[in-house]
């Protein structure tokens, strides 16, 4: 699964060898100037992903890779058996992260958190 960590100036998203071979990928650095928050989405399914590009979806068991949906794109990677959380950047070539991990909750409390301290 995906590992999220938080330093003082950015969120870093690491992703397993599998990981990036499946999503096309190897993970990501993002300025935490660039997030704008993160939340819990457990409701996040195929509508909202949009056109697979590229990646892999089987429906009900893993999405992963860049998705584009109405000229955001975003990039996805979450499995069955993980809760959901949506990272929404700014400044970013990205619109979103959506990344399956353990605790969503938790993790966008963390997230929130060290946003709302570089404010």
């Amino acid at each position: 699964m995906p590992r999220l960590e938080l330093t003082d100036r950015e969120l870093v998203v690491r992703l397993t060898p599998w990981e990036s071979f499946l999503s096309l990928r190897r993970g990501f650095r993002v300025p935490l100037a660039q997030v704008r928050g993160a939340t819990e989405d457990n409701g996040f399914g195929a509508r909202a992903l949009g056109l697979r590009l590229p990646g892999i979806y089987f429906s009900g068991l893993i999405a992963a890779g860049t998705f584009i949906k109405g000229g955001d794109k975003q990039f996805v990677y979450t499995s069955r058996n993980l809760q959901t959380i949506v990272i929404e950047l700014e400044r970013n070539d990205l619109a979103r992260l959506v990344i399956g991990v353990p605790d969503a909750r938790a993790e966008a409390a963390l997230i929130n958190a060290a946003v709302a301290s570089r404010h």
